[in-house]
């Protein structure tokens, strides 16, 4: 028996990450059932008995644990705000963009924001108001003084649409620049990029 319920966890955690890897690539419109079996090395029946459908593995998949942890990290770490901004957009764009260590989650994040499915709701509710509401108090703390509501909610999106960017831009971008290639160096060059952009914009408010 507890050999059936092991093989039974692993056929539910390989069809976990498989999809998390077909809908971070296809959205969820394009990602097939039989695509995920495929590379879960599972039978196609397995996702309705797991999850119930497409839907549920989808649920399922969108598990935001290592973008919530990142953010409780950063809230909780004794370095200046101005260093807390940096610390997230270094391990954020590492999550959108290395190809070793990629957040799944947080590339159908990048991915549903580009191209809306019906998956939008949750991960709204679940990733990207929580997100929006850390990166504003870290806003208003870096600069130093109250600033109206519009102008904290402008000031992120403009730093998260310049993370992003390259994320779902990848494509024109490397068309426009053939050689570029997202490997660490690359990676922490763009965030630094995008972080001394944001700092003197907001300092400069401030």
């Amino acid at each position: 028996m507890t050999d059936e319920v092991s093989v039974s966890e692993r056929t539910r955690a390989r069809l976990v990450e498989a999809a998390r890897e077909v809908f971070a690539e296809h959205g969820f419109q394009g990602a097939t059932v039989r695509e995920i079996c495929r590379r879960a090395d599972a039978n196609v029946a397995a996702v309705n008995y797991h999850f119930g459908s497409k839907h549920g593995l989808l649920s399922e998949a969108l598990n935001f644990n290592r973008l919530k942890a990142l953010q409780s990290a950063i809230e909780e770490s004794d370095a200046s705000p101005e260093m807390r901004l940096r610390m997230f957009i270094h391990d954020f764009m590492l999550m959108l963009l290395d190809e070793n260590n990629a957040s799944r989650q947080c590339q159908m994040m990048a991915r549903e924001l580009a191209d809306p499915t019906p998956a939008l709701d949750k991960i709204v509710i679940e990733a990207i108001a929580p997100l929006h509401e850390f990166m504003g108090r870290l806003v208003k703390e870096i600069t130093g003084r109250k600033m109206r509501d519009v102008d904290v909610r402008r000031s992120v999106y403009s730093i998260l649409g310049q993370c992003l960017f390259y994320r779902n831009s990848h494509p024109v971008l490397q068309r426009l620049t053939p050689a570029l290639h997202y490997d660490r160096k690359e990676i922490e060059a763009i965030a630094r990029h995008i972080a001394d952009f944001s700092l003197f914009a907001l300092q400069a408010r401030g």
